[in-house]
């Protein structure tokens, strides 16, 4: 009987875990961040390509400026325009943060 719970509390960590990794793109799309940001192009703001180009290696850095804690680096004279969005990611918590660095630093 032991093993069947240890099992299934095993199974349910490892898709609670897998559920995590994903939740950066839900986190991108419902929070309005595609209508300004795109895979490969830059539209309204900079790509997700080059927001990872920009950010390789510092996701800490990315973490600080979702927060409303580090200055932008990638197209500052577009940051009025992001700034109403920062108001939704100064809300987030540390797991949707690292989640949405996460997903947009894979492009």
């Amino acid at each position: 009987m032991k093993k069947v719970i240890a099992t299934a509390v095993l199974g349910f960590a490892v898709t609670v875990s897998g559920a995590m990794a994903a939740d950066g793109e839900a986190l991108f799309k419902s929070n309005g961040c595609a209508a300004c940001h795109q895979a490969n192009v830059k539209t309204v703001g900079p790509s997700l390509k080059e927001i990872a180009q920009a950010y390789k290696g510092k996701e800490g850095d990315m973490i600080k400026f979702l927060k409303g804690e580090a200055k932008p680096i990638v197209d500052p004279a577009k940051f009025g325009i992001m700034k109403p969005q920062l108001n939704k990611t100064k809300n987030m918590s540390e797991e949707e943060l690292k989640a949405l660095a996460e997903f947009m630093l894979k492009h």
